[in-house]
């Protein structure tokens, strides 16, 4: 996300244009694996990687710290009622330690470990953003592959993705291999949770086309205020969840509990799309 379409995003949500306010830098360097740049805004510090430090990760609001500045966590969320019993789960990609947080805050009953490549990620979150690896959030320092694949076969509910390298998520952690090892340690019914973006169309379409070779049918929700697209798809053999269907998984929502922190799980599962794999698509070897 660039900085215009920061600025213009973060304004849908301030009226008064507060988090836009006296811009400043207050961290930036590099670490092995990306060029970091933390500002401030008004009230919204973002922590951005890239060069040209336009790729938003994480943004929180320092006079509000539990309001939604960023859309997609909410739709990551979203998934939590297909399983409501999967509660051992996998983040692979820290940012800023928001969803963390929230799993924190609202979730204490959900095992949550998060896995970061990047150890100077894993200090800015904890020194400019709050984060904390603790009660029932662990934080593992290595790569979300080796982690996986050092695991045992259906030892998690649930695998969220949420890693991006350059402008997109690293090729390790998007291929048919990597997948099919996502699939093999999910255990029956367990869901997997891809928070991709759509800013690279040809990229998201092979996206969709490696998971539907690997898991079958999946949900998608479309980001109304970003370009991001959260993909679900579930591991066959577990309990029957809802069916694919909006008025199906709005009702499980609706059971599971619709507010959560900030966010309305039935209000996001109203941004469900039907993404079609179109025919250019590769699966990703």
């Amino acid at each position: 996300m660039n900085r215009r379409l920061l600025s213009r995003f973060l304004r849908t949500f301030r009226p008064d244009d507060a988090c836009l306010d006296d811009v400043s830098i207050i961290y930036e360097g590099d670490s092995e694996f990306h060029h970091i740049t933390i500002r401030e805004e008004g009230d919204c510090r973002t922590m951005f990687f890239g060069p040209t430090g336009d790729e938003a990760e994480t943004s929180i609001d320092l006079a509000n710290p539990g309001r939604a500045v960023f859309e997609y966590p909410g739709m990551m969320l979203a998934a939590l009622p297909l399983f409501p019993d999967g509660r051992r789960i996998a983040m692979l990609g820290l940012g800023g330690g928001y969803l963390p947080r929230i799993f924190q805050e609202h979730l204490p009953d959900y095992e949550l470990t998060v896995v970061e490549v990047d150890v100077l990620v894993a200090e800015l979150a904890q020194i400019y953003f709050g984060f904390q690896p603790v009660g029932n959030i662990r934080l593992v320092i290595g790569d979300g592959r080796d982690f996986i694949n050092g695991l045992a076969d259906a030892s998690l509910d649930q695998i969220w993705l949420d890693a991006f390298s350059g402008n997109y998520v690293p090729r390790q952690l998007s291929g048919r291999e990597f997948l099919d090892l996502c699939h093999k340690r999910l255990a029956p019914g367990g869901l997997l949770v891809q928070n991709l973006h759509q800013s690279r169309p040809q990229a998201f379409q092979n996206q969709l086309k490696t998971t539907e070779a690997v898991f079958g049918s999946f949900v998608g929700l479309d980001g109304l205020r970003c370009g991001n697209a959260v993909i679900i798809s579930q591991k066959e053999g577990g309990p029957p969840g809802p069916p694919w269907k909006k008025a199906a998984l709005e009702k499980a929502a609706k059971e599971f509990g619709p507010a959560l922190g900030p966010y309305n799980l039935v209000e996001e599962w109203r941004k469900l799309k039907k993404f079609a794999v179109n025919s250019q698509a590769a699966v990703i070897e």
